[in-house]
């Protein structure tokens, strides 16, 4: 174990920065014994200095974090989803998961520690957090958020438009939380993590924020409370003391809101004399020099080369080749575990691309079937026979009758492609019924009642047709009159229109054993053994081009009468129709 935590990157590079920073310390408070009023000058104006350019940098982080809530806030249609509250939907977890893969994005950008969204109709808090906070921390924010957001306490009228600081467990956080509609869309990070970069692990008790009533507004502060008089002065410099120790102040006030950044030089480092340390001066900056140029070369050596050898593996297989992989030895423990991921994902990747040439080859199957259902062989032979027959007996107005059918026939069950109008279905079921009745005359009768507005509505070939063939094959016989129903309607719900087809007939039903294996659509579809192509058949194709969660088939047999089948398909306009497969 330890000799794994030596070969950390971060315990590699903390301990070479934590030296660095410490000989940095020394030299900084060797400086500041040089001359009370030069070295109060340099500091004060350093201080000044660096307050000021974090001062822009915190001003620009704001803004552009601010924007971003701005955009999202009024670009955003989730946000009306969301305050519609209606938690079955797909609506509503799309635009959840919208939400959070934007705040997602907006956390690896901002440098900010969470994000949140929350809607008060539907008492919904939506959040994503930096991943190295800890949950209760969080689960505490979210807590005093929502109770606050309740009692109209959070958003008051001098908050709105700014950041504010709010204290949340005995620590302060910095908000900017933007209203709209019945949702509030919200930022914060803490008063440490946003003075982190300027303070260090030294001075994180001499820099901190105030607010316009010299309330201190950061964590483990020094003093409670800082007199405003003569702070935003600069003819002068302003003095306060802490722990009977004079300190020299330094404000800079902030753009975002009425607060005020404050550094707390002590008056004791201006009298340290440091003349005598000169030439050891001279010999901390050979060494800091020495150190960095070490830095750098270690840098390339565990950090850049690394790195270089893991972006030329990704070019690699960008290019196409699925055998690159990536050596995991003599590297740190962080990229040991990078190289072995991107190994793993390669060889899912390739996992991958035979999974999808088999599922390819599994729909090419399920086409082939299709087309050996479409040419119908056993129709086929029988009409010729019939045509025979016909022509023999000199009925060639009932042969040309038969062939002219035959033939539109034909040409729409060969020609058809994936999907059609269900006005095209219907008249391929009508001309197949009329070549039917050649052969049982005066045995079946077609009844169909359709919604005008359903006639454009997309189908698979043959849904219908699969259906009336069965019937004709096992109900009809000579002498025996059998009816065939078939209507359709539309039907709204909440996830779009649908169109609803009924076909019934008045023979004798499905007997109890098909009955049965019919109820179980998914494991039907999958039975390989099945006798029945054509139904299996247009299962598999309707759940391929409009997906198994937007198809329903329903049988069962219908009360004094025959089969009854209920086919439910999504409302799709064929002329508008875009491929779905």
């Amino acid at each position: 174990m330890k000799h794994l935590q030596l070969r950390s990157l971060r315990v590699r590079l903390g301990a070479f920065i934590i030296l660095i920073f410490l000989l940095l310390i020394v030299l900084m408070a060797a400086n500041n014994i040089i001359a009370f009023r030069e070295i109060q000058n340099k500091i004060y104006d350093s201080m000044k200095e660096t307050l000021t350019i974090y001062q822009n940098r915190l001003n620009a982080s704001f803004s552009t974090t601010e924007k971003y809530l701005k955009n999202f806030a009024y670009d955003d249609g989730d946000i009306r989803i969301i305050d519609k509250s209606d938690f079955s939907s797909e609506q509503y977890f799309s635009s959840v998961y919208h939400v959070q893969k934007s705040f997602r994005s907006a956390l690896s950008i901002y440098a900010i520690d969470g994000f949140f969204l929350y809607s008060l109709s539907g008492d919904t808090f939506i959040e994503e957090t930096q991943s190295d906070s800890a949950y209760n921390t969080y689960k505490n924010i979210q807590n005093e958020i929502c109770r606050k957001l309740k009692l109209n306490t959070f958003l008051t009228s001098e908050n709105k438009g700014k950041w504010f600081p709010v204290k949340i467990s005995g620590r302060y956080y910095l908000f900017r939380v933007i209203q709209i509609h019945d949702s509030y869309v919200g930022a914060w990070i803490s008063t440490q993590n946003a003075l982190q970069p300027l303070v260090g692990n030294k001075l994180n008790q001499s820099i901190f924020l105030i607010n316009d009533q010299g309330l201190v507004v950061s964590d483990n502060p020094p003093l409670k409370k800082l007199s405003m008089e003569g702070l935003s002065e600069n003819d002068s410099y302003q003095y306060t003391v802490v722990n009977k120790i004079k300190n020299l102040i330094v404000s800079c006030q902030v753009d975002f809101g009425k607060l005020y950044i404050i550094s707390l030089i002590p008056e004791n480092q201006f009298f340290m004399d440091i003349n005598k340390y000169i030439p050891f001066l001279i010999v901390i900056f050979i060494i800091v020099i020495s150190l960095m140029t070490l830095t750098a070369y270690i840098i390339n050596r565990w950090v850049l080369h690394p790195l270089k050898l893991l972006n030329t593996a990704i070019y690699s297989l960008k290019s196409g080749n699925l055998e690159v992989q990536i050596k995991a030895d003599g590297v740190c423990i962080e990229y040991e575990e990078v190289n072995n991921a991107f190994n793993e994902m390669v060889n899912e990747i390739k996992t991958l691309k035979i999974d999808v040439y088999e599922e390819s080859l599994s729909k090419q199957q399920i086409h082939i079937q299709y087309l050996m259902q479409q040419i119908a062989p056993h129709f086929l032979i029988n009409c010729l026979n019939m045509s025979y027959q016909l022509a023999e007996i000199n009925r060639t107005d009932l042969m040309k009758t038969m062939l002219k059918d035959l033939s539109q026939y034909l040409r729409y069950t060969l020609s058809s492609g994936q999907t059609v109008a269900l006005k095209q279905e219907i008249m391929h079921v009508q001309n197949y019924i009329e070549l039917s009745k050649i052969r049982y005359p005066n045995s079946i009768t077609l009844y169909t009642d359709f919604i005008p507005e359903t006639m454009q509505a997309t189908v698979i070939p043959l849904l219908i047709q699969n259906f009336v063939e069965n019937t004709i094959k096992y109900e009809v016989v000579p002498g025996k009159e059998i009816a065939i129903h078939i209507s359709s309607a539309l039907i709204q719900r909440d996830n779009g229109t649908f169109v609803h087809f009924t076909i019934w007939d008045t023979g004798c039903g499905f007997n109890s054993e098909v009955l049965e294996r019919l109820q179980d659509i998914g494991g039907y579809s999958k039975d390989a053994s099945t006798m029945h192509i054509g139904i299996n058949n247009v299962l598999q194709r309707a759940s391929l081009i409009f997906g198994p969660e937007n198809c329903s088939f329903h049988f069962s047999n219908r009360l004094h009468a025959g089969a009854q089948i209920d086919i439910e398909l999504p409302f799709i306009p064929f002329f508008i129709k875009e491929e779905l497969f």
